[in-house]
């Protein structure tokens, strides 16, 4: 790589931008403000389910793809998979608890095709999934823990607002170890990915039912 931008001060300026659009929406304004509605605390959930489901899916994936050619990816992709056990069922619990049983990702508007494009990402680019994984690790790791509390069940929430901070600094810690080995275009790959990546899950959110 030449001494331009470097693919963390990139994709930081990503989740910049990224949490720019989220927390400007009326639902996540109100979820971190005065209290959200139960109809959008429905629907954020759900869709935190959707990319739960398939983060782990493509993740896995990714680590299985790199196993020979690259080990170190290999592993920090399983370790952020490990890191991610269990959330799925945790937006599933809370949903529960307000009365909603289960998530048919049949019924999510785009769910299969993100699902699609991650495995397909993981599969041709697994680069990808690390560019998309530090998207959301880092810019959840920055709104959940400015929630301040409100009636419904959020053990989801409560949850990553501890545990992601934690998970953002691993994840840049893998970008800096890699960093040296990437080629520009690399860069440019992973930053457009995380943007794709993000932009997709904001179009699942705004279309998903309550």
């Amino acid at each position: 790589m030449s001494n331009n931008e470097t693919l963390e001060q990139k994709l930081d300026k990503e989740v910049e931008d990224y949490l720019e659009r989220v927390e400007g929406t009326e639902e996540i304004s109100s979820l971190l403000g005065d209290g959200i509605s139960r109809e959008d605390y429905v629907r954020l959930l759900k869709t935190c389910y959707v990319i739960e489901h398939v983060s782990r899916n493509a993740v896995l994936l990714a680590s299985d793809i790199t196993e020979n050619t690259n080990p170190y990816l290999s592993q920090r992709f399983k370790f952020c998979a490990k890191g991610e056990e269990g959330h799925a069922e945790m937006a599933l619990q809370d949903l529960k608890e307000m009365g909603v049983e289960g998530v048919e990702m049949k019924d999510i508007p785009h769910a299969d095709d993100y699902g699609s494009m991650l495995r397909d990402t993981a599969k041709n680019f697994p680069l990808g999934i690390l560019g998309h994984s530090y998207l959301f690790e880092n810019a959840s790791g920055i709104m959940f823990p400015k929630h301040n509390g409100h009636d419904y069940p959020s053990e989801f929430i409560r949850v990553h607002a501890k545990e992601d901070p934690g998970h953002s600094v691993a994840i840049k810690r893998t970008v800096r170890h890699l960093e040296a080995d990437l080629s520009e275009d690399d860069v440019e790959n992973i930053s457009r990915f995380a943007r794709e990546s993000g932009e997709f899950l904001l179009r699942i959110f705004q279309e998903i039912q309550g």
